[in-house]
């Protein structure tokens, strides 16, 4: 099973139509970080990539974000979006205080408990270190002990709890690449 991280492209339209009626159906609130502002069902890939591209190039971002490259997780010979993650270009002050740091990731859930998001993550950080980004921040709320295991498994260590402005604890753990 050969995992990589790939640019959203056009060919992969179907593939992302499925993966957003799993995260729809799933009602996984985490996902409109990935598909964009509007209800439910309403967003085309189109769409999407054009959110995508403006992201990457830093444009038109409101003030709380900034430029961030989106990868698709998926595995040679097959078509199906595993998962997807957001790195991060720099952190600011929001992103650095709040739920949010440098990656942002979520797994379809017809696929999680198989160990992508460790391996995603893992490919995710290869990235940031491709792109010179060292430490990296990695969150994740408290209640997500499943995330917190990914991330200690790929080197994050702890550094404190806070509460987010949704009053929902959260935890901020640093992973420093060698």
């Amino acid at each position: 099973m050969a995992l990589y991280l790939a640019t959203p492209e056009r060919k992969h339209r179907r593939a992302w139509k499925a993966l957003k009626h799993e995260f729809d159906h799933d009602n996984a609130k985490h996902f409109a970080l990935y598909q964009g502002r509007g209800r439910k069902g309403s967003q085309t890939y189109g769409m999407f990539l054009r959110r995508w591209r403006k992201f990457n190039e830093g444009r038109h971002l409101p003030s709380h974000l900034v430029p961030a490259t989106k990868y698709f997780l998926l595995e040679e010979g097959s078509p199906k979006i595993l998962g997807v993650i957001d790195i991060r270009h720099r952190l600011n002050d929001y992103l650095l205080n709040n739920p949010g740091g440098h990656i942002g990731y979520a797994v379809a859930p017809s696929e999680r408990r198989k160990g992508f998001a460790t391996q995603q993550l893992r490919l995710g950080l290869e990235k940031c270190r491709e792109m010179g980004i060292n430490p990296v921040l990695v969150t994740c709320h408290k209640e997500n002990i499943a995330s917190a295991r990914v991330i200690q498994k790929n080197g994050g260590v702890l550094e404190d709890e806070r509460m987010s402005g949704e009053g929902k604890m959260f935890q901020r753990y640093w992973i420093t690449l060698s």
